[in-house]
């Protein structure tokens, strides 16, 4: 079983939340994404593969770590909205809008170092 199978606590909102100290959490296969993914962080990031995963209506992923970016790849039908801050990182996108998307996938990302990386299929 990986580590990243169960959340840390899902929260009274119904978020579910992740935590790592050191290192990222990284999810690809057949996997249900939460709706409301959360993961807090001091050095490493969150890598999802989502092209066999269950993906829920309108989810929202944040990530919050000094250190650490994010790596998305996504089927095609899931279009990408990135916000959040990030001092040294930049925003790298392969297609983010997918024409009739069925799905719309937020992602917030707040790091000093770190970046959001989404490419397709």
């Amino acid at each position: 079983m990986d580590a990243t199978d169960k959340p840390g606590f899902t929260g009274r909102d119904g978020a579910a939340w992740y935590f790592s100290l050191l290192g990222g959490i990284k999810r690809r296969g057949a996997w249900r994404l939460p709706r409301d993914m959360r993961m807090v962080g001091v050095l490493g990031g969150l890598n999802l593969d989502l092209t066999e995963a269950t993906i829920p209506p309108d989810p929202i992923i944040t990530k919050v770590s000094p250190i650490g970016g994010v790596s998305l790849r996504v089927p095609d039908g899931v279009s990408v909205e990135v916000e959040g801050l990030r001092l040294f990182g930049g925003v790298r996108t392969e297609a983010v809008r997918s024409a009739g998307a069925a799905v719309t996938l937020r992602v917030r990302e707040y790091s000093l170092a770190g970046g959001v990386h989404v490419r397709r299929g």
